[in-house]
């Protein structure tokens, strides 16, 4: 009757420190991305990862949606 909620994992940004010690977000690199999305998998199969090519795919709608806002004005 209930399931379990699978992770949904972002792996398209990082935290790295700064010069000043503070913590920033940044881009990851497809490089990056590849090997984390391997390690996931490894570890949890069944886990939902957002990598760039994901969320291209997955937000390309909102563009469409946009374009025919504009069309209709």
């Amino acid at each position: 009757m209930f399931s379990k909620k699978r992770p949904v994992i972002d792996i398209t940004r990082k935290t790295v420190p700064t010069w000043w010690g503070g913590r920033k977000v940044v881009p990851t690199s497809r490089a990056e991305q590849r090997r984390l999305k391997a390690e996931i998998r490894k570890r949890d199969p069944k886990a939902v990862i957002l990598d760039s090519e994901t969320k291209r795919d997955d937000l390309d709608w909102i563009d469409r949606l946009e374009e025919f806002e504009a069309f209709m004005e």
